[in-house]
Parts: C-alpha cells; sequence; structure tokens
C-alpha cells in the first residue's frame, strides 16, 4: 500500500505544463529534460517513454497549443457570423486558454531566432490558425465590410502586438513606476481587452469606407 503522503505520478499534460513553463522562461536551448523530469516528480526514463526526448517534448508542448487555439477559432468560423467581431474573437484566442504569458514568450523566442527550433509537426497547426483568419477577412471584403489586406501582414501585427503585450509585463510596471509626477501610465490592462483594443485598431484601418461615387442618388 502506497503512503498516504506519497505524491500522486503526474498525466502527460501535468509534465507539458511543467515542460511549458520552462521553455518559456529559458528558451528550448537553455531548457534542461532532467530538470523538468525532476520538477514534475518523474525521472528522466520516464518521461522520455511516456512522451520522449527534449525535441518531442517541445512538439508536444506546441503542438498542445496550436491544437486548442485552431479548434477554436475553427469553431469560430462556424458560429460567429459578424467579421469584425471574429476579428476580436481571433485576438483573445490567441491570449486567453492554458498559459498565455508562456505561450507568447516561446513564441516570441522562435521569432527572434528564425523559427530555428520550431518543429515542422507545428507548421501545419499555424496554418490552421492562419487559414482562419484568411477566411475571416475574405468573408469581410465579400461583405463590402473590409478592403482587401494581406492576411499573414494581418496576423503578424496581430500576434505581435498581443505577444509583445502578454510578456512585457515587469518592464510597463517600471516604466509605469517611474512615470513623471502627474502622469498617469494606464499599463495593467487585462489580456482580453488589450486583445480588445488592439484588433480595433487593426479593424479602424481596414474597414471599407463607402465611396460618394457609389452612394444613391436620391435628387
Amino acid at each position: 500500500m502506497s503512503s498516504p503522503s506519497a505524491r500522486p505520478m503526474p498525466s502527460n499534460d501535468d509534465i507539458l505544463d511543467i515542460a511549458t513553463a520552462a521553455f518559456a522562461e529559458k528558451g528550448f536551448e537553455g531548457a534542461r529534460v532532467d530538470e523538468i523530469a525532476k520538477a514534475a516528480g518523474v525521472n528522466k526514463a520516464t518521461l522520455y517513454y511516456r512522451i520522449g526526448d527534449k525535441d518531442a517534448l517541445y512538439s508536444a508542448v506546441l503542438e498542445r497549443i496550436f491544437a486548442a487555439k485552431g479548434t477554436r477559432m475553427q469553431h469560430m468560423l462556424q458560429t460567429v457570423e459578424d467579421p469584425e467581431e471574429r476579428v476580436r474573437t481571433f485576438a483573445r484566442i490567441l491570449v486567453d486558454g492554458e498559459h498565455p504569458e508562456q505561450f507568447s514568450a516561446i513564441m516570441m523566442r522562435e521569432v527572434a531566432n528564425g523559427g530555428r527550433n520550431l518543429p515542422d509537426t507545428v507548421l501545419p497547426l499555424m496554418g490552421r490558425v492562419v487559414g482562419a483568419l484568411q477566411q475571416t477577412l475574405k468573408d469581410g471584403v465579400q461583405q463590402g465590410r473590409f478592403n482587401p489586406v494581406d492576411p499573414f501582414l494581418v496576423h503578424m501585427m496581430l500576434m505581435g502586438a498581443c505577444s509583445l503585450y502578454a510578456t512585457n509585463t515587469p518592464i510597463r510596471r517600471r516604466v509605469a513606476a517611474m512615470a513623471p509626477q502627474g502622469v498617469s501610465l494606464n499599463t495593467e490592462i487585462s489580456l482580453i481587452d488589450a486583445a480588445d483594443t488592439i484588433a480595433d485598431m487593426l479593424l479602424s484601418g481596414m474597414r471599407k469606407t463607402p465611396d460618394p461615387q457609389e452612394r444613391p442618388d436620391h435628387g
């Protein structure tokens, strides 16, 4: 019989939670499998058996995140009709769910190093995410709501701005603390509110304004 104080065997999701934190803090190169195994309460051999080596662990971390976001974005396409609200929903999905700050930190590292460690298995899942935005923008153009825009550039602007906001909390707080007397800087916006604001700024540039020459003549 096991001791009442015995630590339960962690699930694979528990291990991936710990690995996600390690990769976010130290990057792919800096994270160590033995430290992740120790933090999870398993030995290295067990981790290798259940998930795999460091490459497999990193792939599993990113695949889990992107698969969840991709599924939610496909649901968005089926349930949200208004293209503007879809853009806002897209931005929210980027920063909500599990471990949004850690996910953003991992992706910022990948951008900085040119995706050197980004697994090939993750690329189709990323494409699924971009595809959801592409369909949203296409629908907006067909409805006469949006000007034609490059979906990948819009994705980069949303992903970049949301990721930067999600990862720079310590810097924002230091800047706010050092603001001149009498100057108030609102740096503590929630991730969801920040995503909505970023999406609204992009939407203001994408909206199609009526052409005066196309207005009906009621005279």
